[in-house]
């Protein structure tokens, strides 16, 4: 492989860090994106979540950049956008609470990568509590740029797990 045409110093290793570091940089990637559509949420709190995505991208492989004060910051945000809901919905709506559910989706891959990567080496427990509070916040984000939108959510009946009578 010629160095000058490297995506990625770490693609030809066959350890599941290198996919994480892939699955954060997409997920930061298509924050970047929904940023466009996305009109309801502070485009500097969105920018900063997409700063501290790219700071837990490394933060397996090297040092832990994911400190207490960004994680406050990250559980702040969450807190502003909490709701209360009582059923599942469909992730569907608006433009912008579209693009939010597919980031929450995003951050629930990645849970699933650092699982992956636990049976490898220890991970910092602050880690996996960021992606599964920021696919927690995507998601309160997506309830409220659909409640600003104006678009009543569409509550989802799992057959799957429907109650017996």
């Amino acid at each position: 492989m010629k160095v000058d045409y490297c995506a990625y110093s770490f693609l030809k290793e066959g350890s599941n860090q290198c996919d994480y570091e892939i699955m954060t940089d997409r997920l930061a990637s298509f924050l970047g994106l929904s940023m466009h559509y996305i009109k309801h949420i502070d485009q500097e709190e969105l920018l900063f979540l997409c700063e501290t995505i790219y700071h837990a991208n490394g933060s397996i492989r090297g040092k832990n950049a994911i400190d207490d004060i960004r994680f406050q910051k990250v559980e702040q945000i969450y807190q502003k956008y909490e709701r209360p809901f009582k059923e599942f919905y469909l992730p569907v709506g608006c433009i912008g609470a579209s693009y939010l559910h597919v980031l929450r989706s995003e951050c629930k891959n990645i849970v699933r990568w650092i699982v992956k990567i636990e049976k490898e080496k220890q991970v910092d427990k602050k880690i996996y509590d960021l992606f599964n509070l920021l696919a927690n916040l995507f998601f309160y984000m997506a309830l409220y740029e659909n409640e600003q939108e104006g678009f009543e959510e569409k509550v989802f009946v799992s057959k799957s797990y429907e109650v017996a009578s």
